[in-house]
């Protein structure tokens, strides 16, 4: 059969679905190219039946959220497809029925490309194909191409799991809908009862739902916002709301990557991820390659990537001979990643049939929306009782989560032999969520602090979120350059702005942004500290450990650069960056290696780099802390969460201390530094022809580094609760050190590293890096990694300025007390150690 489109306008392109109610759908969209040349579209049916054949018109530019996509007659071509007018060629309902019996699971196929080919054909519940049934009664046919089968699991099959379980699923609200159709299977009528109005329902953070032996866990992801990691900061802003400050989403994303693979035993099973992949530029690095790389070799499950065209909207709106290069590309790219528990699904493949069938029904098949919706009834007579009621809806979306299951439990009948009654399993649902009631900004939290709730899902309100996180305004600066991209959304069409920081100069933030008031508070000494910070660091009231690696975190422009040159001078072995720079030839080793490189300094590093994350993790891998041959004498990072986390151990410790200042001062400092300093990665020039209260305006996320790095939480959503932790912290884990105090300071941190400084070569280090007598610490002019330049006055307009909404100032001046405090404490090991 073929269908002509005459006088088709150029450069459109135009949607053809033929469907038979109950029975078949079918779409393909076919590009426009030039002026006045038709349209073929060639159809081969299967089956001897009445069918509708709906072609839209695609304009690109209006995908608007409340576009009509038209059609290009007012109704559909209907058409009656007979017995004889079926083709040899087709192999009639005879070929479909094979293809339907096929004896392999289609997760057991080991061809990685064969998810990369997704394709076959939707065929309804009026066929009655001997073949296993979405809940709808709706069947997915692989193609010939594919030969394999798409098994499918019942709720009874879940409840009857022998064994723990889990099920990832990593993306933005799209992917949201293939979490919510497992959990729609895994719970009771009465436990989902309130999905749609639940926590769950539209969660734009982390969510736990277990049940039996299964667990399911949603991250929002929001991929496509990545940036690299060399890019320059930027802010971003969704028409006039900021999406994200100055900080990085790949930070995050990263942090919470490894979170997921720091305990062995709750290992996820599978995991669906979304890519951010798309056919406009092949990306396909696009910091996929990193989470593959880091997957753990023990790792037996399935990371199954899904691109950023798993969507009704762009669900096959390329021509064929795109997608055919688009597809070619991505199985280059399997095949270089060389990984048999990847898979990738062609978002394309999978739900280009159902497009009109999404959310907003046909008469929006280009808006942006879900392939899910909710719904209140069964979609399908239950009468059998063998069925829960479906509060999920959605072909593509149960497809997707059947095929999950598929990877989770293995081939149906291995699992059905081996999975019991569990009458004795606990199988109460316990959900546990951290869900922010606003999309914006972007929350990729590692770590969050989930709220737990046992029993069935009840509606969302006001009590189920405490926090108050704020919309942010986009500076008026940003909003007057050019648009950096377009996309649709639920609601409207989003302008992306993508604006450098260095390019707005003279924007007041505190203007345009609605903040919590910062007050001051006791610490509060129930506040219990995340688990890795508790039991990898040693207490600094803790006595007699002999076991533990000094930890310096090094905070910028807080005297870092001279005290590692203390240390190197007095001979220690430091992990810093500088072992793992590649002129020195050792950054690729499989080993540790101890070396000395510069030829005119006796100074000894390992070659890892202890100043990134991606650093931290190889020297994690090579086993650092542990290592007795090489040994490590310093560790100095910026990263403290994340050293702590993936360096340290209970076995392993680390016993921290920090060198502080007056957060105004060393923003200050800052400033004036990176607009010189060529030789640091994060060298800024153009800071010169802006002055430091503009700059202090607009770099506001400076204002609070160190409760950001101590408590790991984004700088855009800092609260109380946040300077409360970081109090905390600094209380029972790190030594203090005053920049003020420089000489004392030092002598503090090797009496509490056990660091002997009494030698006259030690003496002599430290009397040379302060520039003074040993017992004068009131004229050190410190030679240090700093330049000269003007200072800002205590009190005045600008100092102010500079320390205007800053939790760092408020942390500083508890600092200073702690400081006080702790100079008793290091007296009295002072004094066991001469006794």
């Amino acid at each position: 059969l073929q269908i002509e489109i005459i006088n088709p306008k150029p450069r459109y392109q135009y949607s053809v679905t033929i469907e038979s109610t109950g029975m078949y759908t079918g779409t393909a969209t076919m590009l426009s190219r030039e002026k006045g040349k038709k349209l073929i579209y060639s159809w081969q049916p299967s089956f001897p039946a009445s069918y509708d054949v709906y072609v839209h018109e695609l304009e690109r530019n209006r995908y608007g959220a409340h576009v009509k996509t038209p059609l290009i007659q007012p109704s559909p071509l209907s058409i009656t497809i007979s017995t004889d007018q079926i083709s040899s060629t087709s192999g009639g309902m005879e070929a479909l029925k094979e293809r339907a019996r096929s004896t392999i699971p289609c997760q057991s196929v080991a061809n990685m490309n064969i998810f990369s080919r997704f394709d076959g054909d939707w065929i309804g519940p009026d066929v009655h194909l001997e073949a296993d049934t979405l809940r709808t009664g709706w069947t997915f046919v692989p193609s010939e191409a594919m030969n394999c089968t798409f098994e499918t699991f019942s709720q009874q099959d879940l409840l009857s799991l022998p064994e723990k379980k889990s099920i990832h699923v990593i993306g933005t609200s799209k992917e949201r809908g293939v979490f919510l159709a497992l959990a729609d299977l895994l719970l009771s009528e009465d436990e989902k009862f309130h999905i749609h109005k639940s926590v769950i329902g539209q969660c734009w953070g982390r969510v736990n739902v277990t049940k039996g032996n299964l667990e399911l866990v949603y991250q929002d992801f929001r991929v496509a916002q990545f940036e690299a990691e060399d890019a320059e900061d930027y802010v971003e802003c969704h028409n006039d709301l900021i999406a994200k400050d100055s900080g990085k989403f790949i930070d995050n994303a990263t942090s919470v990557w490894h979170e997921v693979f720091r305990d062995e035993s709750s290992w996820p099973s599978t995991i669906l991820m979304l890519s951010g992949k798309g056919e406009s530029n092949w990306d396909f690095e696009y910091h996929t390659r990193s989470f593959v790389e880091t997957l753990p070799s023990s790792w037996n499950g399935t990371l199954v990537f899904t691109d950023g065209y798993f969507s009704p909207r762009l669900a096959g709106l390329s021509a064929d001979d795109v997608n055919e290069k688009y597809r070619s590309k991505l199985e280059e790219y399997l095949e270089t990643m060389d990984d048999e528990r990847i898979r990738w699904i062609d978002g394309k493949g999978i739900s280009k049939e159902q497009r009109m069938h999404a959310e907003f029904g046909p008469e929006f098949v280009t808006r942006s929306q879900h392939f899910h919706r909710f719904c209140n009834e069964s979609i399908i007579d239950d009468s059998a009782g063998t069925l829960n009621n479906m509060r999920v809806c959605g072909n593509v979306t149960d497809l997707m989560a059947q095929m999950l299951l598929g990877f989770t439990l293995g081939e149906k009948k291995e699992y059905t032999e081996k999975m019991h009654q569990n009458e004795a399993t606990d199988m109460k649902l316990t959900y546990c969520f951290d869900c922010p009631k606003k999309l914006l900004p972007f929350h990729i939290a590692p770590n969050p602090q989930l709220t737990c709730t046992e029993g069935p899902l009840h509606e969302r309100d006001n009590a189920d979120d405490e926090e108050t996180k704020t919309e942010q305004t986009c500076p008026q600066s940003c909003m007057s350059q050019g648009i950096s991209f377009s996309f649709g959304s639920q609601s409207d069409t989003v302008n992306v702005r993508q604006c450098p920081v260095s390019t707005i100069p003279q924007v007041d933030l505190t203007a345009d942004t609605i903040e919590a008031p910062i007050t001051e508070s006791v610490p509060d000494e129930s506040i219990e500290l995340p688990e890795s910070i508790q039991s990898n660091l040693v207490d600094v009231s803790e006595e007699g450990q002999t076991s533990f690696t000094p930890f310096f975190w090094h905070i910028p422009k807080c005297a870092g650069t001279a005290i590692q040159n203390l240390y190197f001078c007095m001979g220690l072995t430091l992990a810093n960056q500088v072992g793992a720079n590649p002129k020195f030839q050792h950054d690729e080793e499989t080993a540790l290696v101890e070396f000395k490189p510069w030829k005119r300094y006796d100074w000894s590093v390992i070659n890892v780099d202890t100043t990134t994350r991606k650093g931290i993790l190889r020297a994690q891998e090579l086993g650092l802390v542990s290592s007795k041959d090489p040994k490590v004498d310093l560790v100095v990072s910026g990263e403290f969460d994340f050293a702590s986390s993936h360096l340290f151990d209970k076995s392993n410790r680390g016993k921290v201390f920090a060198m502080f200042r007056h957060p105004v001062e060393r923003l200050e400092s800052l400033f004036y530094y990176l607009q010189k300093a060529n030789w640091e990665s994060t060298f800024h020039p153009e800071w010169a022809n802006t002055s430091l209260s503009d700059w202090a305006k607009i770099h506001k996320g400076e204002k609070n580094w160190m409760v950001h790095k101590l408590v790991n939480e984004p700088v855009s959503s800092l609260t109380n609760d946040d300077l409360e932790m970081a109090k905390q912290i600094v209380r029972e884990k790190i030594l203090v050190g005053l920049d003020s105090k420089f000489v004392e300071s030092i002598h503090r941190f090797n009496v509490y590293s056990g660091i002997d400084d009494s030698s006259e070569e030690r003496q002599s280090c430290i009397a040379s890096l302060a520039r003074v007598s040993t017992k004068d610490d009131k004229q050190a002019t410190k030679a240090r990694n700093s330049d000269p330049h003007p200072k800002t006055k205590p009190g005045s307009e600008l100092w102010n300025l500079l320390a205007q909404d800053s939790l760092d100032v408020l942390l500083y001046e508890y600092i200073e007390e702690i400081y006080e405090h702790q100079g008793e404490m290091i007296g009295m090991i002072k004094t066991k150690e001469s006794s």
